[in-house]
């Protein structure tokens, strides 16, 4: 646990890597979501398990960048507070 109390810019620079990767993961997910709709109009997905698949994938690629961009900002503030 000490490694996460000791911030460098290394660390904040993969969270922040991190948190982007988030945001193309829910961004991808409205492709993953849209196939679900055109497949349950289609009928090819009778269980809209698409469609929920998309929408999984949208609450874990939002969760996942609001943690990260938290981390990066809570190591990027204290990196400032040491400089000056």
């Amino acid at each position: 646990m000490q490694r996460m109390k000791n911030p460098t810019w290394p660390k904040a620079m993969a969270f922040i890597g991190f948190a982007i990767f988030g945001l193309a993961l829910a961004y991808y997910s409205t492709a993953i979501a849209s196939a679900g709709v055109a497949a349950r109009l289609l009928g090819s997905d009778r269980s809209g398990d698409w469609l929920s698949t998309g929408s999984a994938v949208l609450m874990v690629g939002i969760a996942a960048a609001a943690a990260f961009s938290f981390l990066a900002a809570t190591n990027v503030r204290a990196l400032m507070r040491r400089r000056g």
